[in-house]
């Protein structure tokens, strides 16, 4: 399969591409309705959101690409982070490339208009155009809305998987001494 250009425009009148510097101030908008949709009233303020996306996201020592879905107006509607990964273990076999999604957005506004499974083809292109055999993602097991989009997308639970995770003390106490 070809690799995806650096911009196809979809059914939906998107043009999904990599980020650029132009879509910057609207992707910062983006993030800030994603903090104020799972934060409610705690919602990080545009400004250290603003600052985050600059240093972090976008940041040298950042290991993220950020894919983003733009109107013909320019203003960032979807957003999705990805991240790409080889396998040691499978190298042997050629099946070394695997495409974590770290996050996948999509404006409240433009729910349910294809902008979320146009960003999704497109990473799966990107994917196989990468020799990457699978792409993964995380989902919060009470999100009924994402959980049905990804079934929609013939996405499928990993029963042999569970996902870990050092936080607060532990992360500390793993880091100081490898164990509590």
């Amino acid at each position: 399969m070809l690799a995806p250009t650096n911009s196809n425009t979809t059914e939906v009148n998107l043009q999904i591409a990599f980020i650029q510097e132009n879509h910057y101030v609207s992707a910062v908008d983006l993030l800030h309705d994603m903090s104020v949709h799972y934060n409610g009233e705690n919602a990080v303020p545009r400004q250290i959101i603003q600052q985050h996306f600059m240093q972090n996201l976008l940041g040298p020592d950042s290991s993220i690409r950020i894919v983003v879905a733009t109107r013909d107006d320019g203003v960032v509607v979807g957003l999705v982070a990805i991240t790409l990964f080889h396998s040691l273990v499978n190298a042997t076999v050629g099946e070394t490339g695997q495409l974590f999604v770290k996050e996948l957005y999509v404006l409240r506004t433009e729910r349910r208009t294809g902008v979320g499974e146009a960003l999704m083809q497109w990473v799966a292109a990107y994917a196989l155009s990468k020799n990457c055999v699978r792409v993964d993602w995380h989902v919060r097991a009470d999100n009924q809305a994402g959980l049905r989009f990804y079934q929609h997308l013939r996405g499928v639970p990993v029963d042999d998987r569970l996902c870990y995770r050092l936080s607060g003390n532990a992360l500390t106490q793993t880091a100081k001494t490898g164990r509590e």
